[in-house]
């Protein structure tokens, strides 16, 4: 048996410390619903490459410091979007113009958001 967070320590972990690095509009929608892979979205922004870097270091950081394992980041720093994979828990942060443009909480629908920062 691990000594692993609740999911509602670990959402709240993640959304602190986007919120510490001036994510924006940072929105955590529960698709325990709609889903059958996932319980949780994550999804912030930032204005910049340079941002969307300390956003995701300070997220691995906070984690680390938890002691939560067995995570993984995907997407590569200067593509707009970055994925955080918790297996429950997924964490999307992406650039302005890919936020726009891919706008995944319409996709979830706007009655999955449980928090709006």
């Amino acid at each position: 048996m691990t000594n692993r967070p609740s999911e509602e320590k670990i959402i709240e972990l993640i959304a602190k410390a986007a919120e510490n690095k001036l994510a924006i509009d940072v929105k955590v929608l529960d698709v325990r619903k709609t889903s059958n892979l996932l319980d949780f979205l994550i999804i912030c922004g930032g204005e910049s490459e340079p941002q969307l870097k300390a956003i995701s270091g300070e997220i691995d950081d906070q984690l680390r410091k938890a002691g939560i394992k067995g995570f993984r980041w995907q997407g590569v720093h200067g593509s707009g979007w970055l994925i955080l994979d918790l297996g429950s828990i997924v964490v999307h942060i992406l650039g302005v113009v890919e936020r726009e443009y891919y706008n995944l909480e319409e996709l979830w629908g706007r009655e999955a958001i449980i928090y709006h920062y």
